[in-house]
C-alpha cells in the first residue's frame, strides 16, 4: 500500500495506463502499443499510442510534472495524431483541461490504495485538423519512395532530400490514404523492433 502522502509521477502512472490499453484492445489482433513515439522530425513525443485503424496517442501529465510544453505539444499532436488523450492528476487538472483543444479525451488519475486510478472524464473526439505534410514524415524515405513507385509518380525522385519526396507523396495521396499508410508503416516498423505488443 502507498503512503497517502506518495506525490505520483509518471512512473506510477504509465504502468496503470499500459495495462488499461493492453485489456481495452487485447482482443483486436491488428492492434499494436508503441512507447514514446516521435514524430514531426524528433520535435515531439506522445508517451504511449495506440496503433489500429486511428493513431490515438496519451499523453502523461503528472502532479510531478509541469504544464510548460503542454501548449507546443498540442501544437505537435494535433498535426499528427487521430485521436488524443491526455492522462493528467489532480494537481493540473483544471489547468490542463482549459489548455487543450475539445477533441481530446480526458482520463483524470486518482490514487488508490494500491496505485493510480484512471477515471474517463471526457470522451475525445476525431481531430478535425491533421495535417498530411506532418503526417508523411513518420514514413522512412525508402518506403515513401516504394508508395510513389506503386503509383507511378517516383520518376525523378530518387536520391532527392526528404521533404521532396514527402511533397510529392501530398501531392498524389489524400489525407486518408496517407494515414492508413503511416498505421501500416508503423505496424510494420514496430513488428522488427519488438514493441510492446498486445498480448
Amino acid at each position: 500500500m502507498r503512503s497517502v502522502d506518495h506525490i505520483m509521477g509518471d512512473a506510477d502512472i504509465r504502468p496503470a495506463l499500459r495495462l488499461r490499453l493492453i485489456d481495452q484492445h487485447r482482443s483486436e489482433p491488428d492492434t499494436i502499443l508503441l512507447e514514446e513515439l516521435g514524430f514531426c522530425r524528433g520535435q515531439a513525443r506522445i508517451d504511449l499510442a495506440v496503433v489500429n485503424g486511428m493513431l490515438h496517442g496519451y499523453e502523461i501529465k503528472s502532479d510531478r510534472d509541469s504544464l510548460c510544453r503542454l501548449a507546443t505539444q498540442i501544437d505537435f499532436f494535433g498535426k499528427v495524431l487521430d485521436r488524443a488523450t491526455l492522462v493528467v492528476g489532480e494537481r493540473h487538472l483544471d489547468k490542463a483541461v482549459e489548455m487543450i483543444p475539445g477533441w481530446w479525451g480526458v482520463l483524470r488519475v486518482e490514487a488508490g490504495s494500491t496505485g493510480p486510478r484512471l477515471k474517463t472524464m471526457r470522451r475525445g473526439q476525431k481531430n478535425p485538423g491533421q495535417d498530411p505534410r506532418s503526417l508523411v514524415e513518420l514514413i522512412w524515405l525508402d518506403d515513401a519512395v516504394a508508395l510513389l513507385e506503386k503509383r507511378n509518380s517516383a520518376r525523378g525522385i530518387r536520391g532527392k532530400p526528404r521533404h521532396v519526396v514527402w511533397d510529392r507523396i501530398c501531392e498524389n495521396f489524400t489525407l486518408v490514404e496517407i494515414a492508413e499508410t503511416v498505421r501500416n508503416h508503423l505496424k510494420s516498423r514496430a513488428a522488427n523492433q519488438a514493441p510492446l505488443q498486445l498480448s
